[in-house]
């Protein structure tokens, strides 16, 4: 590997985007670091990354600001086991549905996870770093704070049964790209694949995304073989958003 030492990865631990990342260094075989920060270590990252936003990763010397340009470097600089296609036409798709699991999949994610039934687990996973007062103060605060993001790009106004019907509608095209081939993209796992599973994993800590996704069998079978392919041996089910 053409690694002078360990790339670092700043993160929310919980952060999808951060797992997609997570996702393919474990499936390139690549070992690394991670730094965590809860929601009170937002000034810290402004320091680090002038984006302002995690995860951004730091490599011999640079630092990478983004989860979809650290994919790009990784496949750069660890060319093995690639995940963006080598033919043309699959990559533009593979980038297509990795855009569509960041822009679309994610702000369904934020929208159900607020809702008052799956509001509790939401905001203990948001706190895993923050203590004390700073947890106190930012818990009752956090359901709000996502539904104000979801509402700004939209999926957060509409009413709950649309919302359902809508990632029901989602599911149900994974299910159908996943069914052929056993992948999004092509006959083998890639980006898309990675993306598409790190928002389905954090969708899953909403109850009715669980259940809808419970009537999918082929996106059910598909996610265990990217789990098997991106994790950890023997991560337990609800610790896949984390590791």
């Amino acid at each position: 590997m053409s690694s002078l030492h360990k790339p670092i990865l700043h993160q929310y631990q919980v952060s999808p985007f951060a797992a997609k990342v997570r996702r393919c260094l474990y499936y390139k075989g690549i070992p690394f670091d991670t730094v965590n920060y809860g929601l009170s270590g937002v000034g810290k990252i402004k320091k680090l990354n002038p984006r302002g936003k995690a995860p951004f990763m730091v490599h011999n010397g640079l630092m990478i600001a983004d989860s979809t340009d650290i994919i790009g470097y990784l496949e750069k600089t660890y060319p093995e086991k690639r995940l963006i296609p080598a033919d043309a036409r699959l990559s533009a798709q593979a980038s297509i549905i990795e855009d569509w699991a960041d822009e679309s999949l994610y702000f369904f994610d934020l929208t159900m996870r607020s809702w008052p039934n799956n509001s509790a687990l939401l905001a203990e996973d948001l706190l895993l770093e923050d203590k004390g007062i700073m947890r106190r103060v930012f818990q009752p605060l956090i359901p709000r704070i996502i539904a104000r993001q979801a509402h700004g790009q939209g999926t957060g106004r509409k009413d709950r049964e649309s919302v359902c019907k809508e990632i029901e509608e989602h599911f149900r095209s994974i299910d159908t790209l996943v069914k052929d081939t056993g992948w999004l993209v092509g006959d083998h796992l890639s980006v898309a694949d990675i993306a598409v599973a790190s928002m389905c994993t954090v969708l899953d800590r909403a109850e009715e995304a669980q259940a809808l996704m419970a009537e999918a069998p082929a996106l059910l079978d598909w996610r265990e073989r990217v789990d098997i392919l991106t994790l950890p041996q023997g991560t337990p089910a609800a610790q896949r958003a984390l590791v």
